[in-house]
This record gives C-alpha cells, structure tokens and sequence, in this order.
C-alpha cells in the first residue's frame, strides 16, 4: 500500500530534494524529473503542490524570509523594548552573516539573482520591503511618542528607508564575498538613520 503523507509533510520533502539538487546540480541543469526521481514519486503528486520548477524555488525563498519576518514583528511590538533597542536589533535581524549562512545557500543567492527569476525577486522583495515598511513605521511612531525620534513623516520616511535598505542588503556586494564593500553600504545606511530620525544620541557606531 502506497504510504499516504500529510499535504505539507509532502511538500517540505520536495522543497528540501529541490535544494539538495539545486545545490549539487545547479539550478538551470536541474529538472523535475530529477526532483522526482529523487523522492520516488510521481509527476502528478509532484504537481499537486507546484505548478513547476520557479514555483518551487518561490517557496523555498518564502520559508527562507519567514522566520525574518516573525522576528521582525516580535522586535516591533516587544512592549519591553525602547525605540532606539528595536532599530538596532531590527538591522541585525535583517542581516545575513556569512558565518550564518550555509554554503548551500549562498548557492540560493545565485539562483534567485539569475534573470528568468527576477520577476519572482519582485514579487517576494515588494511583500517584504511593504512588511518591514509597517513594522518600522511603528518603531519610528514609538520613538516620536518617547521623544527620542523626530520624524514628521513616519510612515513615508519608513517606506524609504526600507526600500533603500532592500536595496543595501540585496546588492551583490552581499553575495560576492566583496566584505569591505558590504560594510561600507552599511555604514552609509547606519549614518542615514543616525540622521533621518532626528535622535540626539546617534543609534550606531560608523
């Protein structure tokens, strides 16, 4: 009797198959035939829950952002926390250390920059960049009401800063190993928010 899993067991074990062969083949070299000889199973379960090889890289880039985003809202609305705390953990949360990451997924990273994917990257960054917008705007209002920030414009000056952070974060300085160019983005951005929330005591050390 053929073995009947729960739906989303099934679907962990086909995006992790998916990684493992996108890692040790490649991306463009591998198939779904190949994600499905792997798990033994046929085509139609394998389309059951993807539509096709783009939609499965899609949720392994969603998991991947997920936990990010938890994070994020815990840091937000931790009662506990100043304003001031929670734009400092809020960058760190958002950074990806090269001691954090396992190979197999800087190997991701060159997967999800290739151009077949960019509309996917749209789609995944615009949810993230108008989630962190939110969040961040509330950090900036707490900050205001303590005052501790200045800022005339929370929600607008949240949308860009987090849009431009989106950017510091994605460049390929973060996934060619260029370190002192990494650093230097980040540095820039740390004097930005020292500068655009009006805090009398600068939040970071440039």
């Amino acid at each position: 009797m053929r073995e009947v899993k729960d739906p989303e067991v099934r679907k962990t074990e086909i995006i992790e198959a998916a990684k493992d062969l996108f890692y040790a083949k490649g991306y463009l070299q591998t198939t779904t035939q190949d994600i499905i000889d792997s798990l033994k199973i046929s085509r139609g379960l394998l389309y059951y829950h993807f539509k096709s090889k783009e939609d499965i890289l899609f949720y392994i880039v969603k998991r991947q952002i997920e936990p990010i985003l938890s994070r994020l809202k815990l840091i937000t609305y931790d009662i506990k926390l100043s304003a001031k705390e929670k734009v400092v953990l809020f960058l760190n949360s958002t950074i990806i250390s090269e001691s954090s990451v396992a190979e197999k997924d800087y190997s991701l990273k060159e997967v999800i920059q290739l151009p077949e994917n960019s509309f996917m990257m749209d789609q995944i960054n615009h949810k993230l960049a108008y989630t962190m917008t939110d969040y961040f705007s509330e950090i900036i209002q707490q900050g205001n009401e303590a005052g501790v920030f200045h800022v005339e414009y929370p929600e607008e000056v949240s949308a860009y800063l987090m849009t431009a952070y989106m950017f510091v974060i994605g460049d390929n300085h973060f996934h060619n190993n260029n370190i002192e160019k990494a650093k230097d983005y980040l540095n820039a951005f740390k004097k930005l928010l020292n500068h655009t929330l009006g805090s009398e005591e600068e939040l970071f050390e440039v």
